[in-house]
Formats: C-alpha cells, sequence, structure tokens
C-alpha cells in the first residue's frame, strides 16, 4: 500500500529541497507550483516534516495522505456507512424502484447540473427508490431548458439515464484578450489563426509583451476588434539552486531533472557544483519551451 505523505508548503523550490536535503530525506513527486512546492516522504517522516518547517512563515500543511492512513481512516470513520451502505445495495438489487445513479448523456450532458436539479424536483433522487417519479413533467422541464430539442429518460439497472439534445453543442466562453508571452525568452514559433500577430518568429519577447493582437487590420490600417486565436513557443532560460548533503552521480541526474518543472520539452541543461554549509550546491541552467495559447480549446 502506497506509505507516501504529500505535503504542500509555502517557500521557493531551492528552500525546501536544502532543509529537507540537510534531514537526509528522501523525496517523492516532487512538484513546484508558483510560491508553492509539493513533495512527499514515507510516513514514519511525517512528524520530522512538521519540525523542519515548524517557523510560521513557511505555512505546510498535509494535501494527500498516505494509503495506509486514508485507509484506517476509512473504516475507522466510515464505517456505520459501509455497513448503512451494504444494507441499502442489498435492499435496492431487490427493487425494480431504485436509482443509485442518475447520469445525463447526449450532446446536452454540459446541462448535467441543471437536470439532476430538475430530475430531483419530479422525485428523483441518486440512491433513493423513486417511487414517485413524474417522468412526462422531467421531460418537459428539460426540454424548456435554452437550446434543448430532444429529451428522453429511461433506465438501465440501478441507472436513470437522461439523454439531453441540444441544437449545438456547449461551448467555453472565449477569452477575448490578447495572447501575451508569461516569459521573457525568443519567439521560436507563432501561428495567429485569427487576430494580428505583432512579433515574428526570431524576435526577442519580454514577459508580458502582446502576441497576437485581439483585432484585424483594413487595408486602410483601420482596426476592428475580433478574437484572438492562436498559439506560440517561447524559449527561454532559467536557472535554480539546489542542496545536497554529499556530491554524487545519483544527485547530479536529480539536479537536472528538476528543469523539467518548468516544461515538458527542456531543450539543454547543465550544471556546476560548489560546497556549502552542511553539503553541496548544485546550481542548474537550463534552456526551455514555453508553449502559450489563447482560444485553443
Amino acid at each position: 500500500m502506497n506509505n507516501i505523505v504529500v505535503f504542500e508548503v509555502t517557500a521557493t523550490l531551492e528552500t525546501a529541497l536544502k532543509k529537507l536535503a540537510k534531514a537526509n530525506l528522501a523525496v517523492y513527486k516532487l512538484k513546484k507550483r508558483s510560491s508553492r512546492v509539493q513533495f512527499g516522504v514515507r510516513q514514519e517522516y511525517q512528524q520530522k516534516v512538521f519540525a523542519i518547517f515548524s517557523h510560521p512563515c513557511y505555512n505546510i500543511k498535509v494535501i494527500k495522505k498516505s494509503g495506509w492512513q486514508r485507509f484506517k481512516f476509512f473504516l475507522t470513520k466510515r464505517f456505520g456507512l459501509i455497513v448503512g451502505g451494504a444494507l441499502f445495495i442489498a435492499v435496492a438489487a431487490a427493487s425494480g424502484n431504485t436509482v443509485l445513479k442518475i447520469k445525463v448523456v447526449g450532446n446536452g450532458d454540459y446541462l448535467s447540473p441543471q437536470i439532476i436539479s430538475i430530475a430531483a424536483d419530479c422525485g428523483a433522487r441518486e440512491w433513493s427508490f423513486c417511487r414517485k417519479l413524474d417522468t412526462p413533467l422531467l421531460q418537459a422541464k428539460v426540454m424548456a431548458l435554452p437550446d434543448v430539442n430532444f429529451c428522453s429518460v429511461s433506465r438501465e439497472g440501478a441507472y436513470l439515464l437522461i439523454d439531453v439534445r441540444t441544437e449545438e453543442e456547449h461551448t467555453s466562453k472565449a477569452d477575448r484578450k490578447p495572447l501575451e508571452t508569461p516569459v521573457s525568452g525568443e519567439v521560436v514559433r507563432l501561428v495567429a489563426i485569427c487576430g494580428t500577430p505583432e512579433k515574428s518568429e526570431g524576435d526577442k519577447v519580454k514577459e508580458g509583451e502582446i502576441l497576437i493582437g485581439a483585432y484585424e487590420l483594413s487595408p486602410e490600417g483601420e482596426k476592428t476588434n475580433c478574437l484572438a486565436v492562436g498559439f506560440a513557443e517561447i524559449k527561454a532560460q532559467a536557472a535554480l539552486s539546489l542542496f545536497y548533503t554529499e556530491e554524487s552521480e545519483q544527485n547530479a541526474q536529480s539536479a537536472l531533472k528538476a528543469a523539467s518543472l518548468y516544461s515538458d520539452t527542456v531543450l539543454s541543461r547543465s550544471y556546476t557544483v560548489s560546497p556549502c554549509d552542511g553539503g553541496v550546491k548544485y546550481e542548474v541552467s537550463f534552456t526551455y519551451l514555453k508553449r502559450v495559447a489563447v482560444n485553443m480549446e
């Protein structure tokens, strides 16, 4: 069973790794989340981690308990629920009126929250016997929703299936902002499907500069607002420091792999190592691709 406890701490990646390395703790599932760092350690070192980051400025918390801890909690806190659920399922199996799950299918499934609420008003709730389900009323109310032109209700075992079709599939609201670069670097690729590109491949850019403007230019040079659609790839550089108790090939490989926290596409990486208080410091420099897009989903 998974014996890893996952923590999240408000600290820089370098600070967190330095403190853990000084305590000789093996780190698993390392992730960088903005100003926070996520990492896992074996369950038996949980209290030691809290002691390492005991200063109030670090704001550390457990975001995922070990598999054994979750299993124990499940058994101790939900024993009555498990027994009750088992009894309910046993009774439900003997009743053709029982609904354990309401499932909305069809291209109107994006309306699931509203439809499940309507079903409840019409007598259908999950984990209930639903003896008073008013199917015609349920269909009529669903058909009254915007763009819905078909609805059918059927049973499949303990499932209540509500098939809903709409005139056009639901799409998320478009972002009407231009495409900006979140990093400084060099434009490697820029594709503007709609809108006006303000940079070209090979251009140097700074963080926050616009890559694709949300407008089009007429032959006379007049601007017309439109939706910016496209993507870009920026070649950027970064560096990070990692601390270990000793210099070794394994630690060198681990330090180099840390560059992958910034991007799935690392173009080049190198490191230097120097002694420091309590161990050694690896300075990793790397070049990576940052892909950004707007209205491409």
